[in-house]
């Protein structure tokens, strides 16, 4: 079964939760991020607009919409119908453990979570996440 993703949550937003962001918005997805940080929204919204240029040249986009971008403070509000989530927390087992474990519990149960890691086992990271299978390591490169 094959399903169209169109809402995507992004768990953190500093440098590589910024870059996916930017990727999707560019792919014109909905994009929900989440940070409990409220301070990170400004910053963020400051850097899908610095990267304009390299969206034109890398993407062959014009634009980035960001009426398809909202920030959130809650976790089960970000995750809510989200079809991607890409988790993009510090490199640290336990918080990356505990974070699946409530992923997966208030995700969808169709949605394909994603961790943003370079270093880490994927057998701990969704040792404990419902649905393990649907979990996969992405980590991107920001030029």
């Amino acid at each position: 079964m094959t399903t169209k993703i169109n809402k995507v949550a992004v768990i953190g937003t500093g440098v590589i939760g910024a870059g996916w962001i930017i990727r999707m918005l560019a792919h014109n997805k909905k994009v929900s991020a989440f940070d409990l940080n409220i301070k990170q929204k400004e910053i963020l919204v400051k850097e899908v607009k610095r990267s304009l240029p390299f969206v034109k040249k890398l993407f062959k986009k014009k634009l980035i919409n960001l009426k398809n971008l909202s920030f959130k403070t809650s976790l089960t509000e970000t995750l809510k119908d989200a079809d991607f989530i890409q988790e993009c927390v510090t490199e640290n087992y336990k918080l990356k453990t505990k974070l699946m474990t409530d992923i997966g519990k208030l995700s969808k149960s169709s949605a394909i979570i994603s961790s943003s890691s370079s270093g880490l086992l994927p057998s701990i990271i969704f040792s404990k996440c419902k649905n393990p299978h649907r979990g996969i390591i992405g980590h991107p490169f920001n030029p």
